[in-house]
Order: C-alpha cells, then sequence, then structure tokens
C-alpha cells in the first residue's frame, strides 16, 4: 500500500498541488471504470504504487485490448474534467491530441487562483498481450487534504518498471533525467528484472551493457536542475549536488551493467543442453 504525501507539505506550490490532486483522483476514477484492464506505468505508477517522492508531469497506462478506442476518448474527456472540477481548477477544458490505432493521447488544460495555467497529458498504449506474472494490485491512500478514499489501481511490478524505465532511459530519442532518478529509487527497493531483460535479444542486452554509462552520462546535472528538480521535494532539491548527481548516475550505470550480465549468463544457461545421465 502506498500512502501519498500532501505536495504542499514537501515545498510544492499551489499549482503542482493542483495538478496532482487532479490526477490522483483521475487515477481514482479510471480504475473504478475500467479496473484489471487499465495498467499504469510510469511516473504516476512510481508515486501511486511505489510511493515515489517525485511528482509527475503526465499520466500514461497500458491498455487491454478489449477496451474499445471510442468508449476510452469518451471515459477520458468526461473523466478528465471531473478530476478537474474535484481539483478547483477552473474553465477546464478536455481534448484527443492524439488518435491512432495504438495510442489516445488527452490533455486536460485550466486555471488555478492568480491565472495560473495548469496542464497535463494523459496517454494510453494498447497492448496485444499483458504479462500477467509482472502486474500487481496495490491500493493507493491519496493525502488526508484530498478528502478522497483509498482506491485500488493496477500497474507493474518493481522488477517490471525498471525494465520499462532501463528501455526509456536507454533509448536514443529520449533524454529525461526523471529515468535515472526513478531507477535510483527502485534499486533502492532491491527490483530485480533479471528474468524479464532475459527475455530480451542477446545483441540488445550487450549493447545497453556497453552504452549505458555514456547515455546517462547525457542525463547532466544541469538538465536535471531544469526538468526534474521542479517535481522533487523541497529538501530533495536543496541537497542533490552535481557531485550526488554524478554518484547517482554512476551507481545506476553500474547496476544496469550487472543486471545485463546476470540476463545473458541466464540466457546462456537456458540454451545449454541438459547433460545426459
Amino acid at each position: 500500500m502506498a500512502i501519498l504525501c500532501t505536495p504542499s507539505d514537501m515545498g510544492f506550490d499551489a499549482r503542482l498541488e493542483a495538478i496532482d490532486r487532479c490526477q490522483v483522483c483521475l487515477l481514482r476514477e479510471l480504475s473504478a471504470q475500467l479496473g484489471s484492464r487499465l495498467i499504469l506505468k510510469g511516473g504516476m505508477a512510481m508515486r501511486a504504487a511505489f510511493g515515489s517522492m517525485r511528482l509527475t508531469k503526465d499520466i500514461d497506462f497500458d491498455r487491454d485490448q478489449t477496451i474499445s478506442q471510442d468508449t476510452l476518448k469518451k471515459n477520458l474527456e468526461r473523466m478528465l474534467i471531473r478530476a478537474a472540477s474535484t481539483a478547483r481548477i477552473m474553465s477546464p477544458k478536455a481534448r484527443i491530441t492524439k488518435d491512432t490505432k495504438t495510442t489516445v493521447r488527452a490533455r486536460l488544460e485550466g486555471i488555478i487562483g492568480n491565472d495560473k495555467d495548469v496542464r497535463f497529458d494523459v496517454e494510453v498504449s494498447g497492448r496485444d498481450k499483458m504479462d500477467k506474472e509482472n502486474l500487481r494490485c496495490v491500493i493507493v491512500t491519496p493525502p488526508a487534504k484530498y478528502s478522497m478514499a483509498p482506491f485500488s489501481v493496477s500497474t507493474y511490478t518493481n522488477s517490471a518498471l525498471a525494465a520499462m524505465k532501463i528501455s526509456a532511459a536507454l533509448s536514443a530519442q529520449r533524454n529525461a533525467p526523471r529515468d535515472l532518478y526513478d531507477l535510483r529509487d527502485l534499486i533502492w527497493a532491491e527490483a530485480n528484472p533479471t528474468d524479464i531483460l532475459a527475455k530480451q535479444d542477446a545483441a540488445l542486452l550487450e549493447d545497453y551493457s556497453l552504452a549505458c554509462l555514456g547515455k546517462l552520462e547525457l542525463l547532466t546535472f544541469q538538465l536535471a536542475q531544469q526538468e526534474l528538480l521542479p517535481f522533487l521535494p523541497l529538501a530533495e532539491r536543496q541537497t542533490l549536488t552535481e557531485g550526488r548527481w554524478i554518484e547517482m548516475t554512476l551507481m545506476v550505470a553500474d547496476t544496469i551493467q550487472g543486471w545485463c550480465k546476470a540476463a545473458l549468463d541466464l540466457q546462456q544457461s537456458q540454451d545449454k543442453p541438459e547433460s545426459k545421465q
């Protein structure tokens, strides 16, 4: 069970708390309507199921193919407006910004006091097959200030989240310091994606191992200051120095290399023919 912190108690401003409250309300609504057919992932999974102190820009889900695109789009727009009302976001507008065979993305926009703009996206990706052994159901307890009862949500295991974060962090098309930060937290929680990584192509694992340090070093402290620190609690913003960031980078890279080596060793042991009796 994850008990969510109250953003204002952690040094966040009213704008980010309004977004978080709206996101938590939307998560509750979608989970109640669509249940285990909608699987939470990404930063909101780290917060809602893992208890991360990091707030998130957007919400990401995988969905079962039994959820139709039309049903999903109607639910997203309607529930975004309802969640915005609960979070006291004024003049809310929800619209679909991406609609393909595999992905639906919706955006909420509105304002809070003093005419501060608030905005976030919700993206839902289709999955042909859910790997049930890497799924779990957790109870989320919203901050008491939100006046919401605890609710259940379907998400991925810590090890599956770690495997996804590795793929994201080492993608050539992405440079997001939050991936490094989340991997640090998952390592501390003793996540171990070795079994999941072992199902990947050996050449990909070798590339991950060789390239991970160089790729993670592109996530500089300067980039983290711009894109990550605003979403961290005040205490962490004040204590996260460049030296600590470099130490985190080296630790995460070393751990990824260890996971990849263990996954390659597992592949080799599985490929060996059984010895004759």
